[in-house]
């Protein structure tokens, strides 16, 4: 049978992915208790090795730190009602703290540590953890943007001077022979984890995920794998490739270096990696790279590719250097996680198909359901209920319907095979160098200055890094600002990178709109497309 296989009721105009039940009955188990139970088989299994301080760690080494810091939130009376915060790499001794996290059932926020502060702020302002786990290089930063509630902040890793670290908490205990994970409260729809969208409109917001969902139930991967995720637990793939590894017991290399081309074909050719996940950026910067050859990385047999949109053209040249790895690219959101899926490059542009036990709909802009090719938004819903962004009931209520139906913000639709395709985004929010960013707050930036009348930001797609921001601007009557001006005043206001007007500014007399008044963002950005090559035919 299709793993993949897609089935549609025309009745209800609903597309469903193959029905498959899970391993284990999740009301009785908790994702802890699973992996626990998963690692005590190999107890001498190595699962991960760091590449920076060349630590190797077996089941048994993490099992023994996890159960410690378990045992040491268990002292502290902490259940799955409180939130630990970590804003750390993926170093040697993150792991047994989210382990122990899972095994004691209290959920983690997971923040990306290389936010700027204001965003860093603002994501642990919703979820006030008493305890934050980071690197020594973050310590400041953590400290500042936390002051409002005074946490506990430990280092793993890059120690310094008097700061406490998580070392400090692996404190050896006779109950840790007996210990056993705690029950799990909701079942398969508890919460877990905490990780940050921006949803389809505005700053982060904190993204509940249930232990459901990050149940490893259908896996391609054996303990004989070897596998490099280079994304942190603050991503859904870092954090799945996490659980996966102690759940099928293969190596996982792990590093605190930013991602290069040239740095992983040194990690495939040292630790002959058998598996990775690439983001669209990373793609492209590998077949950039002259020392990305067959023969340095013929051990990979599997990658995964999500988080944006790859050209076929890049895909091929992927595969050409690879011919015998399986290239699997998958589509999806972090509130609902995959929705789709496909093996190699089949069926042109499509984002592949529909993944078990996740269903469909295709909805015009009042709601209505729409059938096979026809264009609108995608609205998708999982197994397991989702309990919406933490501490935001109204942006959950406008994602989300009573009946578990979240929307993705993605406009699309689904052919007579089955197969889904992405035309354009209705959600406000992009994404540069793999770091989201609002259009709004670059245009209400703009809009600081007098002399602007109206004007819209657009992110125009780059393979390379993603949506690059630029904005049209109309100005006042008699002025005479300039692109300059307006660049360096989003400098001045905005700080980080992924804000900053790199595709520059065009002055225009007109923004198009509909017949409501409304600026039409898709004709905005062809129209900004039209001007920039034009500028480049002078």
């Amino acid at each position: 049978m299709d793993f993949l296989q897609v089935n549609y009721d025309k009745y209800n105009k609903i597309w469903t992915g193959r029905k498959t039940p899970s391993l284990y009955n999740m009301e009785d188990n908790s994702l802890g208790k699973i992996l626990f139970a998963q690692m005590k088989m190999h107890p001498s299994k190595v699962i991960q090795i760091d590449d920076i301080d060349g630590k190797v760690s077996t089941n048994q080494e993490m099992l023994s730190l996890a159960i410690r810091f378990a045992l040491y939130l268990k002292g502290r009376r902490m259940t799955s009602e409180d939130i630990i915060g970590i804003a750390a790499r993926n170093t040697t001794y993150l792991t047994p703290v989210v382990l122990g996290c899972l095994f004691n059932g209290t959920p983690f926020h997971a923040v990306n540590p290389n936010f700027h502060e204001a965003s860093i702020a603002h994501c642990f302002a919703i979820t006030k953890p008493p305890i934050i786990f980071c690197d020594g290089r973050d310590y400041k930063k953590i400290h500042t943007t936390t002051k409002s509630f005074k946490p506990e902040i430990y280092t793993t890793s890059e120690h310094i001077e008097g700061v406490p670290t998580v070392m400090d908490l692996f404190v050896p205990n006779q109950m840790e022979y007996f210990y056993t994970p705690e029950n799990p409260t909701l079942g398969s729809e508890q919460t877990i984890a905490i990780l940050c969208s921006s949803g389809t409109t505005g700053l982060p917001k904190a993204v509940t995920l249930p232990g459901g969902k990050l149940m490893p139930d259908h896996h391609f991967l054996n303990a004989d794998d070897v596998v490099f995720v280079s994304s942190g637990i603050d991503w859904v793939s870092g954090l799945s490739c996490l659980v996966s590894n102690c759940y099928a017991g293969f190596t996982r290399i792990i590093s605190s270096k930013p991602f290069s081309a040239s740095y992983f074909v040194e990690l495939v050719k040292k630790y002959k990696i058998s598996m990775t996940f690439l983001a669209p950026m990373h793609v492209v910067a590998l077949n950039e790279c002259t020392d990305f050859r067959a023969e340095n990385v013929s051990t990979i047999r599997e990658v995964q590719v999500g988080g944006g949109y790859v050209s076929e053209e890049n895909f091929k040249k992927l595969q050409k250097v690879m011919p015998k790895a399986i290239i699997v690219f998958i589509y999806g959101i972090t509130e609902v996680g995959v929705i789709a899926g496909k093996f190699g490059i089949v069926h042109g542009k499509a984002v592949g198909k529909i993944i078990p036990n996740v269903q469909v709909q295709i909805i015009d802009d009042d709601g209505k359901r729409l059938g096979p090719n026809e264009v609108g938004e995608i609205v998708a819903k999982m197994p397991c209920r989702w309990s919406g962004y933490y501490g935001n009931p109204i942006e959950t209520q406008r994602i989300m319907d009573s009946m578990g139906w979240i929307r993705t913000g993605d406009f699309g639709y689904i052919d007579d095979e089955g197969y889904m395709f992405i035309v354009d985004r209705k959600k406000d929010i992009l994404k540069y160098r793999s770091l989201h960013y609002w259009p709004g707050e670059i245009e209400n930036a703009i809009r600081e200055l007098p002399e602007v009348a109206d004007c819209c930001v657009v992110g125009i797609f780059d393979d390379r890094v993603g949506d690059v921001p630029g904005a049209l601007v109309i100005r006042r009557k008699g002025s005479k600002l300039t692109e300059q001006q307006i660049i360096d005043h989003v400098k001045t206001r905005l700080v980080e990178p992924e804000k900053q007007l790199h595709n520059g500014v065009y002055f225009v007399e007109d923004l198009p709109q509909n017949n409501n008044g409304k600026v039409v963002k898709r004709e905005v950005r062809e129209l900004f497309k039209t001007l920039m090559a034009q500028n480049l035919d002078r």
